[in-house]
């Protein structure tokens, strides 16, 4: 099942992670180390073309025997320039002769071929270069200059090989730094995805195993506030709701069995025995009828059952409600004269009452009437069968002033719920323990969620013994409508 290709997560991690740095390190060094050399020769050559050009003054001034070679005004001229530039070699050039102003050595000076001082002469103008002399990088400059009536030129060379020098300290510093960072990208690299490689495999092992076994022990919390953690924290959010659905599956199979048994082995027992007594011809009548009697109850139990378990399947398949304005008083009117037609037949039981003393006028709410109906009917029938026979269940309607929400009310007198079973009795196949036993512990849940899907709620409110009181809220209609 391991599948992660050749590399896996953690190589490719780690390997893009180098490659980032190794791909930043190397546009930075393009970015930086030629520029900067560059600038430094750019930098040493402006500087000698600066000093050039503020002498050129200086050499225009001179006249006559002072253009002699050896002239000590022409050797402190070249000694100044010299001085204030740096250059190593200075001279003094017309078509035909050179004037050496600085000390250098032969080699140097034969290998120079001033074609830049031809230009200079022929054009004029300042002309600025690079070149190597001898072996050395040099920065060049020829300044035309006339003197006494005559053009010359003024040629200045500077040795910038410590540029070079310079440049290649920076370039082995920022190698040496280069080194250093892939280096730690290697480590940090190395310890994220060995951290999250843990992590995702700890999530995949738990993945595996509740695939193949249903349920494992929960996946340890993840507090880290990145992907990773919120994937494991759906996780196992997923794994408690898959784990709260499987046990409320075994308790509704456990529940399902136990509740069906009873009514099919009753409805059996007894089709036998009046089979039995129909074919020996000894009916009696009074005890036949009763015994029809408990047959009808039990597929009248049945039919509860099927009839909770379609609701819930259309509940889950999101069948669309209906949303109009309905009626409550009347609508709590006809559900309770279903209560009342079913109390003469079987058993005692009490009978509700609706008290609309509390609305004035109609009450009207917007919702589905059917699903307001039923909800009516589960907490009825949940009330009836939780009170004694010769109690009252009451029915009250509220309607809140200036368009609030409408209430439906239901009280009984039975022997309540217990404060830590409040929101349990509202879940799939939960029964409280002061339950008859009857029921499958669907109504409450199937009620909650059409409340909800109405956009209302229904709540158990925190009455004290005896019974309990559930409350049903339910919007209020547009301002438009009639009765708003």
């Amino acid at each position: 099942m391991r599948r992660f290709g050749a590399l896996g997560l953690r190589g490719r991690i780690v390997g893009a992670l180098m490659l980032t740095a190794a791909a930043t390190l190397a546009v930075a060094a393009l970015s930086l180390l030629p520029p900067l050399e560059r600038r430094l020769r750019n930098a040493e050559l402006d500087t000698l073309v600066t000093k050039a050009v503020d002498l050129r003054p200086a050499f225009e001034d001179l006249q006559g025997t002072r253009l002699a070679i050896g002239s000590l005004q022409l050797q402190n001229l070249g000694r100044d320039l010299v001085d204030s530039s740096g250059a190593q070699q200075v001279y003094l050039l017309d078509s035909t002769h050179a004037i050496r102003l600085s000390t250098t050595d032969a080699a140097t000076a034969a290998s120079d071929p001033f074609d830049d001082v031809a230009r200079a002469l022929r054009s004029g103008r300042t002309v600025e270069s690079t070149g190597t002399l001898a072996g050395d990088d040099v920065v060049r400059v020829a300044l035309p200059i006339e003197i006494d009536g005559s053009r010359y030129a003024l040629a200045a060379r500077k040795q910038v090989s410590e540029v070079s020098g310079a440049v290649a300290v920076v370039r082995r510093a920022f190698a040496t730094a280069a080194l250093s960072g892939l280096a730690i990208a290697l480590l940090l690299g190395l310890g994220f995805a060995a951290t999250l490689v843990r992590r995702l495999r700890r999530l995949r092992d738990a993945t595996v195993e509740l695939a193949e076994h249903g349920h494992v022990e929960e996946v340890p919390a993840d507090r880290n506030s990145d992907e990773v953690g919120d994937l494991t924290r759906a996780f196992a959010t997923m794994q408690r709701r898959l784990h709260q659905q499987e046990e409320a599956r075994r308790a509704f199979v456990s529940t399902a069995s136990h509740e069906l048994r009873t009514p099919v082995a009753s409805l059996r027992g007894m089709l036998e025995l009046l089979d039995d007594e129909l074919a020996h011809g000894e009916v009696d009548q009074a005890e036949a009828r009763e015994q029809v009697a408990r047959a009808l109850a039990q597929a009248r139990r049945l039919g509860r059952l099927a009839a909770d378990l379609l609701d819930l399947s259309r509940i889950d398949a999101e069948v669309a409600l209906r949303s109009e304005p309905v009626e409550l008083a009347e609508l709590s009117r006809a559900v309770i004269a279903e209560f009342e037609l079913g109390a003469g037949h079987g058993e005692p039981r009490p009978v509700p009452r609706l008290d609309a003393g509390g609305a004035a006028g109609p009450a009207w709410a917007l919702a589905d009437p059917g699903a307001v109906a039923q909800i009516l009917r589960i907490l009825l029938d949940n009330a009836v069968r939780a009170s004694p026979p010769d109690e009252v269940v009451d029915v009250l309607l509220r309607a809140a002033p200036n368009g609030g929400p409408a209430a439906l009310v239901v009280r009984d007198a039975g022997p309540g719920i217990a404060p830590d079973e409040r929101e349990r009795v509202f879940q799939r196949f939960a029964r409280g323990s002061t339950a008859d036993g009857a029921g499958f512990g669907l109504g409450l849940a199937i009620g909650r969620e059409l409340a909800e899907r109405m956009g209302g709620t229904l709540v158990l409110e925190e009455a004290g013994p005896p019974g309990a009181t559930f409350t049903l809220r339910l919007p209020a209609p547009p301002p438009d409508h009639p009765s708003a």
